[in-house]
């Protein structure tokens, strides 16, 4: 899978009178959680999800520990955590001021050259310039992708729904709710918290299915 990417403007000064120059960016393709990555670890090793979740508590816990105390945190081959201080208001003069109007501002995060190395890959076009366009999968294609991932998961959120299918915000949310209109899935939830599950039978569809049940 490639990486979508588009262009934005970058801003000129009106009185120079040139056209704006335009750099690329990613198109972000959604969010993968915590949770999915611990599953496929486990899945292709020997450790379980609870197991891969103790040792991810532990090395969160440590790294903000040593953060704390005023060291730079190397993490394996990702690379560098630091932390960053602020005053509460602008200093001239070191004598000026008092550790206790220095505090902690923000973590830093450095990649390592091995990790950018690694970290590269194909792109392509999104669409037009100017423009974000979703995919164009046939509704048949769509409704698989999205009954396969039912099928292993207890529910999908709409940037799963995007990641899954290239669908952008407002198309992927047009298409979930026509399968809610369908019957094929029901909302769970609402704003950031709506989730989509796979809709169980009714009592009636189940003595369709099975005449058996009506006695």
């Amino acid at each position: 899978m490639a990486a979508r990417y588009d262009f934005r403007e970058v801003p000129s000064k009106k009185e120079n009178g040139e056209e704006p120059k335009l750099y690329p960016h990613i198109i972000s393709s959604g969010t993968i959680r915590t949770r999915t990555i611990l599953e496929e670890i486990s899945e292709a090793s020997t450790f379980t999800v609870g197991d891969l979740e103790g040792v991810l508590c532990a090395l969160t816990e440590k790294i903000s520990k040593y953060l704390v105390d005023g060291y730079h945190v190397e993490l394996g081959k990702i690379g560098y955590f630091s932390a960053s201080l602020k005053a509460t208001h602008p200093v001239k003069d070191k004598k000026e001021i008092r550790a206790q109007s220095i505090y902690f501002d923000n973590i830093n995060f450095r990649a390592s050259m091995w990790f950018r190395r690694h970290t590269k890959g194909y792109v392509e076009r999104a669409g037009k310039y100017g423009s974000r366009s979703s995919s164009q999968l046939s509704e048949e294609e769509k409704l698989f992708r999205l009954e396969r991932y039912l099928n292993e998961n207890a529910f999908i959120t709409r940037s799963d729904y995007t990641r899954l299918t290239g669908r952008l915000k407002n198309k992927a949310l047009e298409d979930l709710h026509r399968f809610v209109d369908q019957g094929i899935i029901e909302p769970k939830g609402r704003g950031s918290l709506l989730v989509f599950i796979k809709k169980s039978p009714s009592k009636e569809e189940i003595y369709e299915v099975n005449p058996e049940s009506w006695t």
